[in-house]
C-alpha cells in the first residue's frame, strides 16, 4: 500500500472510530469526498488552471478572513470560511487550515482524521505532514509520528521543515518558533487576546477540576511551588487558547498542592469526572502536560503532550505515615501539574516532582479528596475506593483521553 493510500486509509478508519457522529462529521466527510475526487482528477474536479482569476481571488479572501477569525478564536466562522476555500480548489493550504481549525475547537479526532488525508493527499507540501506528525505525537503516538517524518526525510531530504520538526519531537520540550509558526502550519493554537508583562512565562501545568454544580470549572490544582505569591501574577490558559486569571484559594502542603480559583470559569470536558477506586499499581495511566522553555520568558501557547505508561506503587521506602504514590510514567522535561487518567479517561490525580532529581510522584485524587474534607464535593471530589476495589472501568481509546485534556490541562503562566 502507498504512502499516499495508506494515509487516507487511516483518516477514514479515524473518522469512522470517532464517538459521536453529528453534522460536523458529515461536512468533514464531503470535504474529503471531495478532495478524493480532485486528486484523481475527475472530471468534476477543478484544477488551479482550470479555476477563474476571480475564484481563485475569492478563496484568498476566505483563507486570509478564516485565519483572522481562528485568531480571534471565532472556530465556528474560521471553519465556514476555510471550508469554502477548500471547495473551491483541492489544495493543502486550506486543509492544513481546517486541521488547526479542528484542534483550536477542541476536536482532536477530527483534526487527526483530516490531517491523515491532508499529508497524503499532499505529499509534494511537507506542511500537511509536518502537522500531521505533530498531531500524533503529541496524542501519544511519538513511534508512528517517527516514522512518518523519517520517511518523508528520505523522500524529501534536508527539508528545513522537516528537520526542525524531527528536532522539536526529540527534545523532550516540543516548542514550535520560527518556521514552525509560518502559516500555514503553524504548530500550536492562538490565544485569546490578554496583556501579559514581558517577563511572563509558562512554569507548568494544571488540571481543571469538575467542581460542583455551583463551581463547575472555577477551581483547578498546581504544584505548590508553581502557585506564585503575589496578586495578579497567574493565569491558566487551556489548549484552546481560553485564559482565566487565577489566586489561590488553599495550599495542601503535605501533598505539595495548591488548589487555585479561576476568576472566570473555564469549558469542562463532556463528562470529566474522578475516578470512584484508587488506580491500581501497574494498570494504564495517561499523563498529560506542556512542555516549558527552561530559563526563557515564554508564554506563547502549545498543545499538550499525552505521555502513555502504567501507574507506579507506593514510593520507597514504604512506611505506615507516607501516602507518596509512584507516578510511574515517564515524562520529559521539567513541567509537571498536568492531570493523570486511567485507562477509562477519569481523573485519578496529578504529577507531581517533590524536588528535582527525585522521582515523578502520582497526588492522587483519594488523597486529594481526604486533604480537602468536607469540602471536597465543592471541587468535584469525592472520597474514593482503595485500589482495585471498584473493578475495571471500560477502557477508552488514547485519542479520546487526549481530546478531553485540551480542556482539561492547562498552563501555568506566571510573572516576576
Amino acid at each position: 500500500m502507498s504512502v499516499r493510500v495508506e494515509l487516507i486509509v487511516l483518516a477514514l478508519a479515524a473518522l469512522a472510530g470517532a464517538a459521536h457522529a453529528n453534522t460536523s462529521d458529515e461536512k468533514l466527510r464531503l470535504l474529503m469526498e471531495s478532495a478524493r475526487r480532485q486528486a484523481a482528477g475527475s472530471a468534476a474536479a477543478g484544477t488551479r488552471a482550470s479555476i477563474t482569476p476571480e475564484r481563485l481571488k475569492e478563496r484568498s479572501t476566505l483563507l486570509e478572513q478564516g485565519e483572522l477569525d481562528l485568531a480571534n478564536l471565532r472556530v465556528d466562522a474560521a471553519q465556514q470560511a476555510f471550508e469554502k476555500a477548500a471547495l473551491i480548489l483541492h489544495a493543502a493550504d486550506s486543509e492544513i487550515a481546517l486541521v488547526r481549525n479542528y484542534m483550536q475547537a477542541g476536536e482532536y479526532r477530527r483534526a487527526l482524521a483530516f490531517g491523515a488525508h491532508t499529508a497524503g493527499a499532499h505529499l509534494d507540501v511537507v506542511g500537511g505532514t509536518a502537522l500531521y506528525a505533530w498531531l500524533l505525537h503529541v496524542g501519544g503516538q511519538e513511534a508512528v509520528a517517527k516514522r512518518l517524518l523519517d520517511a518523508t526525510a528520505a523522500r524529501i531530504p534536508n527539508n528545513t521543515v522537516i528537520k526542525q520538526v524531527q528536532q522539536q519531537l526529540t527534545s523532550g520540550t516540543l516548542l514550535a518558533t520560527g518556521d514552525l509558526l509560518a502559516l500555514p502550519l503553524r504548530l500550536a493554537p492562538y490565544s485569546e487576546k490578554i496583556t501579559l508583562p514581558s517577563q511572563a512565562k509558562i512554569t507548568s501545568s494544571a488540571v481543571l477540576l469538575p467542581g460542583d454544580s455551583a463551581n463547575a470549572g472555577r477551581f483547578a490544582l498546581v504544584s505548590l511551588t508553581k502557585a506564585g505569591g503575589k496578586p495578579n501574577t497567574l493565569w491558566l490558559r487551556n489548549a484552546l487558547g481560553q485564559v482565566s486569571a487565577a489566586k489561590v484559594e488553599k495550599r495542601l502542603p503535605k501533598l505539595g498542592v495548591t488548589v487555585l480559583r479561576l476568576a472566570s470559569p473555564l469549558p469542562l470536558p463532556e463528562g470529566l469526572a474522578t475516578a470512584s477506586g484508587e488506580a491500581f499499581p501497574g494498570s494504564a495511566g495517561y499523563a498529560v502536560q506542556y512542555p516549558i522553555a527552561p530559563g526563557k520568558p515564554m508564554a506563547a501557547p502549545a498543545w499538550p503532550q499525552l505521555h502513555i505508561g502504567f501507574v507506579g506503587g507506593m514510593a520507597e521506602p514504604a512506611n505506615a505515615a507516607s501516602e507518596d504514590r509512584l507516578l510511574g510514567i515517564s515524562l520529559p522535561g521539567q513541567a509537571r501539574g498536568g492531570p493523570v487518567f486511567n485507562g477509562a479517561g477519569q481523573l485519578i490525580g496529578l504529577a507531581i516532582q517533590a524536588a528535582p532529581g527525585q522521582a515523578d510522584l502520582l497526588v492522587t485524587s483519594g488523597q486529594l479528596a481526604k486533604a480537602l474534607g468536607g469540602s471536597a464535593s465543592k471541587f468535584g471530589l469525592a472520597k474514593v475506593k482503595a485500589a482495585g476495589a471498584a473493578g475495571a472501568p471500560a477502557a477508552v481509546a488514547a485519542d479520546q483521553i487526549y481530546e478531553a485534556s485540551l480542556k482539561s490541562a492547562l498552563q501555568v503562566i506566571t510573572a516576576p
